[in-house]
């Protein structure tokens, strides 16, 4: 979250908008490297792609300029595979196993392999759900739920 947090940071101080070699130059990463961050934040809604560069929208400047946890989780909340697990915690809790299995049974998988889509989609509920409190996970019964406002 805060890598991109980062890349926001870096298109803003360029007024907005910056080839993806400058980028790569001035976040001393890899183009390769900043392409999954990149993608993050296209699917979030903080940036465009045009051709060969990266202009920032209003979304990325919000965050850049209010509370970035905020941001973040009202912009996962719109995206997959998060809205349909939003979805599906509203109704009630369930495990990493059964929310894998929902989400595939809904053509929404991470990774072909079973077992790696869980583990990848529990990393994905720990390392963004939990982060900007969209859910919560309970360890006595090890299950998930939505995170109560």
């Amino acid at each position: 979250m805060s890598q991109v947090r980062g890349i926001i940071r870096l298109i803003k101080e360029n007024n907005g908008e910056i080839p993806i070699s400058k980028l790569a130059e001035e976040a001393e990463e890899d183009v390769d490297d900043l392409l999954p961050l990149i993608e993050a934040s296209k699917l979030l809604g903080f940036i465009k792609m045009s051709d060969s560069s990266i202009k920032i929208t209003e979304l990325g400047e919000k965050l850049t300029t209010s509370n970035p946890y905020r941001t973040i989780k009202k912009s996962l909340a719109e995206v997959e595979p998060f809205k349909m697990i939003i979805k599906l915690l509203s109704k009630k809790e369930m495990t990493t196993g059964e929310i894998a299995a929902s989400l595939a049974s809904k053509g929404i998988v991470v990774n072909e392999n079973p077992e790696l889509n869980e583990e990848l989609i529990g990393k994905m509920l720990r390392g963004w759900g939990m982060r900007v409190k969209l859910f919560e996970y309970a360890e006595d019964g090890r299950v998930w739920k939505l995170k109560q406002k």
